[in-house]
């Protein structure tokens, strides 16, 4: 079945204009198929969270600037 369909696709050639609208109008159906998807998933919050790495980072400079950092203390 597909190699009917490539054989009628060769002989029906398009031209410039007539491919241009059918790649606006399959343009049109993409853009309106993700607002529809949009609209149906679920909402996320899409806050901004720092990574424990971070966490951890922030948490040891505070450590390492403090009067009470001993010799034990790792800092960088």
């Amino acid at each position: 079945m597909y190699i009917s369909y490539e054989l009628y696709r060769t002989t029906q050639i398009k031209t410039a204009r007539q491919q241009r609208e059918e790649d606006i109008r399959a343009g049109e159906m993409a853009a309106e198929f993700g607002r529809l998807w949009r609209s149906l998933a679920p909402r996320r919050h899409r806050g901004f969270r720092q990574a424990p790495e971070i966490e951890m980072l922030t948490e040891a400079s505070a450590a390492c600037s403090g009067p009470s950092a001993g010799p034990e203390t790792i800092c960088r």
